[in-house]
């Protein structure tokens, strides 16, 4: 009987540390998501993307296109209060080797235009992606504890990149879902523009082909408890996402 009881405590325990496992808790949401192969296997996505951030006066409204492989990744704006100010046409491209832009359908080689494409195509790119890339290469995750939020229990994990990882290491704490295994939210810094305390990131889930995708988005300040210290959020939209219909040829530098 003494066995029985020592036995049973013992894989109690092991239950235990396996569910704060953070990579196997991850994997659990990637299934959740619509699984990480079923995303991956659909090759590209396009969709109308807007962004307005009444804090910095960034405003951009256009259509996103990537390619997964080789993570290419095109925009086409109307709208870019950063590059074309007074209004004007503006494209964002990557190619896999190559960040290019155009105003007005002139290319340009400015230094500042360049820079700014660089970080947008990568940044739009990896939102999009992120929650099937949190288990990638050089990614590190940290079980940070539970917490209970409106009353719905959360696994927190801790987000960090190794040094060769990226233009910038961002730190990212995510908050799972324990019932339905999805991130509800999550907080996050943005060291390219200095930015060392946290945001946090709350959206909506839609379901497009089999994929949950958190398609209405808004951040504003916080602490790293998650209490909103800002005022006035910043919002994304994601709207008509459609996966599968994006040919390479639309990254080549026009």
């Amino acid at each position: 009987m003494k066995k029985t009881i020592v036995l049973l405590a013992s894989i109690f325990l092991l239950q235990g540390v396996y569910a704060q496992d953070p990579k196997q808790l991850l994997s659990e949401m990637m299934d959740a998501l619509g699984g990480s192969q079923n995303f991956y296997n659909k090759g590209s996505v396009s969709y109308d993307y807007e962004y307005n951030d009444p804090n910095s006066g960034l405003h951009f409204i256009g259509k996103e296109q990537y390619v997964f492989d080789g993570e290419l990744s095109r925009a086409d704006f109307t709208t870019h209060t950063m590059l074309a100010p007074k209004g004007g046409l503006v494209t964002e491209g990557y190619d896999g080797t190559n960040f290019w832009v155009t105003i007005d359908g002139n290319n340009t080689s400015e230094e500042q235009a360049l820079g700014f494409a660089r970080f947008l195509r990568k940044t739009n790119y990896y939102w999009f992606t992120m929650f099937f890339k949190l288990l990638d290469n050089g990614v590190n995750q940290t079980y940070e504890g539970e917490t209970t939020l409106d009353g719905k229990s959360y696994h927190l994990i801790k987000i960090s990149f190794g040094s060769n990882i990226g233009d910038a290491q961002d730190t990212y704490i995510v908050y799972l879902n324990k019932e339905t295994k999805l991130i509800d939210q999550f907080l996050f810094t943005i060291t390219a523009f200095g930015i060392t305390q946290p945001n946090l990131m709350r959206f909506d889930y839609e379901t497009v082909d089999g994929i949950k995708i958190p398609s209405k988005r808004n951040y504003i300040k916080s602490n790293w408890n998650g209490e909103i210290i800002g005022e006035v959020p910043a919002i994304t939209t994601w709207n008509n996402i459609t996966f599968g219909n994006v040919d390479r040829s639309v990254f080549t530098q026009e």
